[in-house]
């Protein structure tokens, strides 16, 4: 039968915990039924589900990621993901949520280290296991309680970056060229509220030399790029998806729907609703034309 024992942060008002450097939100431990699954459906929090047994899959961005024991899955807070456990060997899973100011930085170096961007390998998930456990212990109504529960999640997210760090040798940044890991860091945070600024900073660069090197290489500048990202990004939400503009919008980063629908018509000639109509009659048009 399906079981979950959760604790949710109550020590800390939301309107704190966005002004945090880093706070829990929450964390838990599952046992999944056959194909029980999450979403979709986008978070305020950082999401790592650590995979004790079992296996199941991860949908964000329209791919699907695999996942099986010993793995980690990430979702990214705003990040509209789905999750679902395996018809056979559905898995058990434990997990922590997070936010704050420094948690972005803290998640994306989880991220940018990973070789298979959202999932990664774990060297030991009995340490998170046993951790997150002790969390779960502790959890109570009291601030030292709340204390702990801290102190182990910043011990969670230290070994995550080290076991990431580990496997990749810690490869010099200089290895990759300037404008690849500004693409990376593009693709994998398009859907916060990125500034050219917070990917020159990132790469230790003056905005305007990142500009110019981008540009050369790829043609168009960092924050075309970021725009054509968003509205790709957009389109396939709307092709695909039943989801409201305005979570679409703040999906691929716009906090703003009026700003989304003008960028969305500057790139393609047609507000976003009008795209969507257009895309579902042109689907209605091809599937009548298929009937036999």
């Amino acid at each position: 039968m399906q079981k979950m024992i959760q604790y949710i942060d109550t020590q800390t008002s939301s309107s704190q915990k966005n002004v945090s450097d880093l706070i829990l939100y929450n964390c838990g431990t599952e046992n999944c039924d056959n194909n029980y699954f999450f979403g979709p459906t986008a978070c305020e929090f950082n999401l790592i589900h650590f995979v004790l047994k079992g296996c199941g899959k991860l949908v964000i961005d329209n791919e699907i990621y695999p996942v099986k024991e010993k793995q980690a899955f990430l979702i990214p807070a705003n990040k509209i993901a789905f999750y679902q456990a395996d018809s056979k060997d559905p898995w058990e899973y434990c997990w922590v949520g997070f936010m704050g100011i420094k948690s972005e930085y803290y998640f994306q170096n989880i991220v940018v280290l990973s070789d298979k961007e959202y999932v990664i390998d774990l060297e030991d998930v009995d340490y998170f296991y046993h951790t997150i456990m002790e969390m779960l212990r502790l959890s109570g109504t009291t601030l030292s309680s709340s204390l702990f529960i801290q102190g182990y999640l910043h011990h969670i997210l230290a070994k995550l970056v080290s076991n990431s760090e580990n496997r990749n040798n810690i490869t010099s940044p200089h290895q990759v060229s300037y404008t690849l890991q500004a693409m990376n860091y593009i693709n994998k945070n398009y859907s916060d509220n990125l500034q050219i600024n917070d990917i020159a900073q990132f790469l230790g660069l003056n905005p305007n030399y990142l500009s110019t090197i981008f540009k050369q290489e790829t043609r168009v500048t960092p924050k075309e790029y970021l725009i054509q990202l968003r509205i790709k990004k957009a389109r396939e939400l709307l092709e695909q998806t039943n989801y409201p503009i305005n979570v679409i919008s703040s999906s691929v980063g716009y906090s703003d729907q009026l700003t989304f629908s003008r960028a969305f018509k500057a790139v393609t000639g047609k507000s976003p609703k009008i795209y969507r109509e257009d895309a579902l009659s042109f689907h209605r048009d091809s599937s009548t034309l298929r009937e036999p």
